[in-house]
């Protein structure tokens, strides 16, 4: 009976703080909702990780678009997104996803940051991991961290949402950028893996080729992108992993026609001031990205136009 007692006021403590947490507005919560509502409307998908995130902002792609990158989104997330509204993508003709240095080398639920992955449970109804505790906020932040959140929520109205209308995320601004030398060094170390005997990497590969197969299906075309980087992040980087990356998906874009691959990471027209730090870009260099990435899919448009235009000529004939 003490027992009872004594636990009932702690068990309804736990439960209020799992509620007020999940009130607060965040960039999983908001891009759930914003996909439940708007996937047959979106003609262009960006997908990936914080390079993404930070690196594509739709509201320069003429397309109506939408960014549903966020930090540490492996490919197992990003195809789960997919599926998880593959009888809603009406009008959906281009996914953009990014592969880079990591991504072919790295899972989401067992690196550093697996604690994001509760995130999609929650918010998307996505269990990568299986994990029952996954399925709650208070068992996967340290409680004073919470506390800190709530408060800073109910008391000076700021909410974990960081993104804009369309998911880019805001927070990377020119105004505040790192040093791009100590942050190309430490980034390079922090991304390089052994790539021996690494258990990610053929179910990585596998599920690049579940998204190829889901785009032939529903007739959708990927555009696989390595995103730019600055120099000091590039020359810190291990060649054979950097070159089995590039590889690996040169070779399964060649196979599949549609698919195409942009290497981005060299790009010479991304200068000192597009960096935040030396591997993500700030407004000013994701500007410059969309852009890039707006003309790749408007030739595409023309190409597919004109093929449509010679073969009903021909036909005519």
């Amino acid at each position: 009976m003490h027992i009872i007692l004594f636990s009932t006021p702690i068990l309804v403590l736990l439960i209020s703080m799992e509620c007020l947490l999940r009130k607060i507005p965040n960039d999983y919560s908001y891009k759930s909702n914003y996909l439940d509502k708007n996937s047959n409307e979106i003609e262009v998908l960006f997908l990936g990780s914080s390079h993404t995130y930070f690196g594509i902002n739709p509201i320069y792609i003429k397309p109506k678009s939408f960014n549903a990158a966020y930090i540490s989104q492996s490919l197992n997330y990003d195809l789960a997104i997919i599926k998880k509204y593959q009888n809603k993508w009406n009008k959906l003709k281009y996914i953009i996803v990014p592969i880079d240095y990591f991504s072919l080398y790295e899972s989401l639920e067992i690196g550093i940051e697996k604690w994001r992955a509760k995130n999609y449970t929650i918010y998307y109804g996505i269990n990568e991991t299986g994990d029952y505790f996954s399925n709650f906020e208070i068992l996967n932040t340290k409680f004073g961290d919470n506390l800190i959140r709530i408060k800073t929520y109910k008391f000076k109205n700021k909410s974990d949402l960081a993104c804009n209308t369309l998911g880019w995320g805001t927070a990377y601004n020119s105004i505040k950028n790192k040093n791009l030398i100590e942050t190309g060094k430490i980034a390079a170390k922090w991304h390089t893996i052994e790539i021996k005997n690494n258990l990610c990497f053929p179910k990585n590969i596998e599920t690049i080729n579940s998204i190829i197969k889901f785009a032939e299906k529903s007739d959708t075309k990927i555009i696989f992108i390595t995103c730019p980087a600055y120099k000091t992040y590039v020359e810190n980087l291990e060649q054979n992993q950097l070159s089995n990356t590039i590889n690996s998906i040169t070779q399964l874009t060649l196979k599949n026609s549609n698919s195409i691959y942009y290497n981005f990471l060299t790009d010479k027209s991304f200068l000192y001031r597009d960096f935040y730090d030396a591997d993500h870009l700030n407004e000013i260099g994701a500007k410059k990205l969309t852009f890039k990435i707006d003309s790749i899919i408007n030739k595409d448009k023309e190409h597919k136009h004109r093929t449509k235009v010679s073969f009903y000529q021909r036909n005519k004939k």
